[in-house]
C-alpha cells in the first residue's frame, strides 16, 4: 500500500478517538484521505486530536444511538466533503461497560436492560450510522462499509447439519449476541447494495488492547479466561484493502488474525 493512494477519498470512521478507531485514521491520514472522526468524547489536548486537527480532518462529536448528532454529522461532513468513499463502523460499547471488573458475565446473570442498551449502540446504533452515510456512496455508486463485529457470531461443523459455537465458554454475552447480529445485517445489506457498486464487508479483530483492557486481565484470569491481547493496528492491513473494495468483493466476514499469517 503506497502512500496517496486513498488521496482524495473521504473515509468516515466512528469510535475514531482512541483503540482500533485511532490506528485507522493514522493509516488512512498517512495514505492521503480526507477523515471525519466520528465519537462521542474527545480530550482537545490528546496527540491524536491535535494531529486530526492539523491534518484539517472533520473531529464530530456524536453520540451513534442520537438520530440529531447523526443528522449532523452527515450533513457537516457533505459540507465540508461533498463525498463519503468509506464508512467503518468501529464504535460499539463493550462487556468492560456493563462489567468493568472482568468483562465476563454468564447469561442468566445478565440483566434485560443490559441486552437493551448494548443492541441499542452496537445494532440500531450502527444501522443508524449506516443509513445516512451509505446515501452519498449509492447515489455516486461507488464505496465501501466496513463493519468491526467479532468472531464469537461465528460456529462451525459438527456434523451433518450440526453446528456449535466458536467460544461460549468466554462468558462474552450480551456483547457476542449483538456482534451476530450485526454480522447477519451486514450480510444481508451487502447483497441489497451490490447492483449500487457499494461493498458491505465484516472484519473480526480478535481480542484488541484498547482503553481498558489491561486492567480486566486480572479479574478474567481469576475466571481461568486468559487474554492475549493484539496491538490495535493489527486491524489496518485488511481495512486498507476493504476500503478499496466494490460489490465484486462484498458480503465477506473476515477473521483478521488468521488473515493476518496468511496475507500480511
Amino acid at each position: 500500500m503506497t502512500a496517496g493512494v486513498f488521496d482524495g477519498r473521504v473515509v468516515a470512521i466512528t469510535g475514531a478517538a482512541r483503540g482500533i478507531g485511532e490506528a485507522l485514521g493514522r493509516a488512512f491520514l498517512d495514505r492521503g484521505a480526507a477523515i471525519v472522526a466520528l465519537d462521542r468524547r474527545w480530550d482537545e489536548g490528546d496527540a491524536w486530536a491535535r494531529t486530526l486537527r492539523d491534518a484539517g480532518a472533520l473531529m464530530l462529536g456524536a453520540d451513534i444511538t442520537n438520530d440529531a448528532e447523526l443528522d449532523a454529522a452527515h450533513d457537516a461532513t457533505l459540507a465540508r466533503f461533498g463525498r463519503i468513499d468509506v464508512l467503518v463502523n468501529n464504535a460499539a460499547m463493550r462487556q468492560r461497560d456493563l462489567y468493568p471488573v472482568a468483562g465476563a458475565c454468564a447469561v442468566l446473570d445478565t440483566e434485560d436492560a443490559h441486552w437493551e442498551r448494548m443492541f441499542a449502540v452496537n445494532v440500531v446504533g450502527t444501522l443508524k450510522v449506516t443509513r445516512r452515510f451509505i446515501r452519498p456512496m449509492l447515489a455516486q455508486r461507488a464505496g465501501s462499509v466496513i463493519m468491526v463485529s467479532a468472531n464469537g457470531s461465528l460456529t462451525h461443523a459438527a456434523g451433518m447439519g450440526v453446528a456449535t459455537g466458536n467460544h461460549p465458554g468466554l462468558l462474552n454475552q450480551p456483547y457476542d449476541a449483538t456482534k451476530a447480529a450485526l454480522t447477519s445485517l451486514s450480510f444481508y445489506l451487502a447483497e441489497e447494495v451490490k447492483a449500487a457498486n457499494v461493498a458491505v464487508n465484516v472484519i473480526f479483530p480478535g481480542p484488541t488492547r484498547t482503553t481498558g483492557s489491561d486492567e480486566l486481565v486480572p479479574g478474567r484470569e481469576a475466571l481461568g479466561l486468559k487474554m492475549a491481547l493484539l496491538p490495535p493496528a493489527h486491524v489496518v492491513p485488511l481495512c486498507l484493502q476493504l476500503a478499496q473494495a466494490d460489490s465484486a468483493s462484498s458480503g465477506r466476514a473476515y477473521d483478521v488474525v488468521p488473515w493476518n499469517a496468511v496475507h500480511a
